[in-house]
């Protein structure tokens, strides 16, 4: 074993220790693996930028931006909408019609793209049902994935593995190679998740309202301004009352007036009345400090009125979100958007204080307030889905039937060979965007950028594998151990192997790693590589049984409810069930 074998092995061993510690941003790890590998001699420069020129990096891209495209000319909300209305049968049956019509649809949109316009519709669809979330959101992001392998263009796990797996020689893949496999696959997880799945499924019953979800009342205080308080005549802004004691001024009654989230430029004057939200002890030091009174009579604050004033709502942080990985005080939220902030929830911690100081990943929830017409304007950023409903106007591109035309065109052409994957997406960014389905500001603004600098940063890393020879030294370890298993056992090991590092590290970083690995393996055996390479394609996909494995899965956590345990058993036993059946199957389908 070579020193460069060595110091290859380590440092992949130390990308997939950061990754599971979370402590650092995935992209942020991810791109300085190529730096490390070409300041110790082991990649050329050529080779360490080869990331942002592979074709799996750029068909992702493409493939993202197609997306884009679909969501801003309301495609895919105009479907979402008709399914909140369609008349669909009863509880159960509508809940399965909707399954699979996400399961139609994520084959050829990203399943991020096809959980951020359904999850509200799954929220309102158990309103309906007069049942918790948690029966209703675990079965759209697990169907949606399982969806997403019924073709090549469906995630961008299967795009990464066919994009690394031509650069190695191997395109015998197509747009519906494995489309037989994927279907087997969806029709067992749906058979699963609509019998013994239904069963295992939490009943996490929701509050009352959010109010009572976020215990935001006992945090909200009427406060009365005298005229000797020195907060008289200054603005909220030069106050600074959220740096300075962690609270935010939800309301101000003037009189008959009422100003709801007011911006920072608002002055205070006497006789004004504050709704003020923040911690206990931090309201009795405001109030003591700025010498405001609190009423002998406390009326209840209305929050949440439907008539005018303030209203809540709760909204998700979506992928490509510009609150990802900054604060609300980097982004000036409650300038930008006329509204606040009152409580956050992260995995499930409920967090109401230091708001301004957090900062914000994918699938966490926020909970705002703020006039009708300003919470309908943030929701219409795509990097905030509302989890209940919230009216917003409808946007003026009507575009979507030239959209949808684009993606047929874009399937078809790949899937008759007239294009390959690579050519087709990126014709049809051209056209999307010249068109005006999408603007390239747009893209730029909205794009999922992580993802490809994801990409970007790992695929020097499987390249440094491969030229050391380490990936063939793992390799040789794989088809040691496996050998009295056959090509079934060898099959089943490296879905195994998949499903557990996705369950630590993002599944397109898995699948950059493991597919030379996988090549070397079928080499060494004597075994048709293609069946290696479907093996880590599916494993990378059956991201089930955490949930931040998959960010569909940290999507619906929060609104669910869920607990870790409650993805371990419902998704465990599907992880299994589906090994079995990708074990037994991809041999028959890809035989040696």
């Amino acid at each position: 074993m070579t020193f460069d074998v060595v110091f290859v092995l380590g440092l992949t061993l130390a990308a997939l220790v950061l990754f599971a510690l979370d402590r650092l941003r995935l992209d942020q790890i991810a791109m300085s693996v190529p730096v490390v590998l070409l300041l110790s001699g082991i990649l050329t420069p050529a080779e360490a930028v080869s990331g942002l020129s592979s074709r799996a990096t750029v068909t992702v891209g493409a493939m993202l931006v197609l997306g884009l495209g679909l969501r801003k000319t309301g495609l895919v909300s105009a479907i979402g909408a008709w399914a909140r209305t369609a008349p669909l049968g009863g509880k159960y049956s509508r809940m399965f019609v909707l399954c699979l019509i996400c399961a139609l649809l994520s084959p050829f949109l990203m399943t991020t793209a096809v959980v951020l316009v359904f999850l509200p519709v799954f929220v309102a669809l158990a309103e309906q049902a007069e049942e918790p979330a948690s029966r209703y959101l675990m079965p759209l992001s697990f169907v949606s994935i399982l969806g997403g392998t019924v073709t090549l263009m469906g995630t961008s796990t299967n795009l990464v593995v066919h994009g690394e797996a031509m650069r190695r020689g191997f395109d015998d893949l197509h747009m519906f190679s494995i489309t037989p496999l994927g279907l087997i696959c969806l029709a067992v997880g749906l058979l699963y998740l609509f019998t013994v799945g239904r069963v295992l499924l939490p009943r996490r019953v929701r509050p009352p309202d959010l109010t009572s979800k976020y215990d935001i009342r006992r945090f909200v205080t009427e406060l009365h301004v005298p005229e000797d308080s020195p907060a008289n005549g200054r603005s909220l802004a030069e106050l600074k009352w959220g740096e300075r004691y962690g609270v935010t001024v939800l309301d101000i009654e003037r009189g008959e007036r009422e100003i709801t989230a007011p911006h920072g430029d608002r002055h205070i004057r006497p006789g004004d009345v504050l709704y003020v939200q923040g911690s206990a002890e931090r309201l009795l030091e405001i109030a003591r400090q700025q010498r405001l009174e609190t009423p002998r009579e406390r009326k209840e604050h209305g929050l949440d009125l439907p008539g005018g004033g303030g209203r809540l709502v709760e909204v998700l942080v979506a992928p490509g979100s510009s609150l990802v990985g900054r604060t609300l005080r980097d982004l000036n939220f409650a300038h930008r958007y006329d509204a606040a902030v009152l409580a956050i929830q992260h995995h499930g911690v409920t967090v109401t204080e230091r708001l301004a100081e957090v900062s914000f990943r994918v699938g966490d929830l926020l909970l705002v307030h703020g006039t009708a017409s300003a919470l309908g304007r943030l929701v219409e950023n795509p990097g905030f889905v509302p989890v209940g409903e919230v009216k917003t106007q409808m946007g003026s591109r009507p575009r979507a039937g030239v959209a949808a035309a684009i993606m047929v065109g874009v399937v078809l052409s790949a899937s008759l060979g007239l294009l390959d994957i690579m050519t087709a997406a990126l014709t049809g960014v051209g056209l999307m965007v010249f068109s005006r389905c999408v603007r390239v500001e747009e893209i730029y603004a909205e794009m999922e950028w992580l993802v490809l600098f994801v990409l970007a940063g790992l695929i020097p890393l499987g390249v440094a594998l491969e030229t050391t020879g380490a990936a063939e030294l793992l390799a040789r370890w794989v088809v040691t151990l496996t050998a009295p298993l056959g090509v079934t056992g060898l099959v089943a090991a490296f879905y195994l192997v998949t499903v557990l590092m996705t369950a630590i590290v993002s599944n397109a970083a898995t699948a950059v790693m493991l597919t030379p690995v996988a090549i070397f393996a079928a080499t060494q055996a004597g075994v048709n590589p293609y069946a290696l390479l479907i093996a880590v394609m599916f494993g990378a996909s059956a991201s089930f049984v955490t949930p931040f494995g998959y960010q569909t899965n940290v999507m619906i956590y929060g609104p669910g409810g869920y607990r870790f345990s409650d993805f371990a058993k419902v998704g465990g036993l599907l992880n299994l069930i589906l090994l079995i059946t990708a074990s037994l199957l991809i041999p028959v389908f890809w035989p040696s």
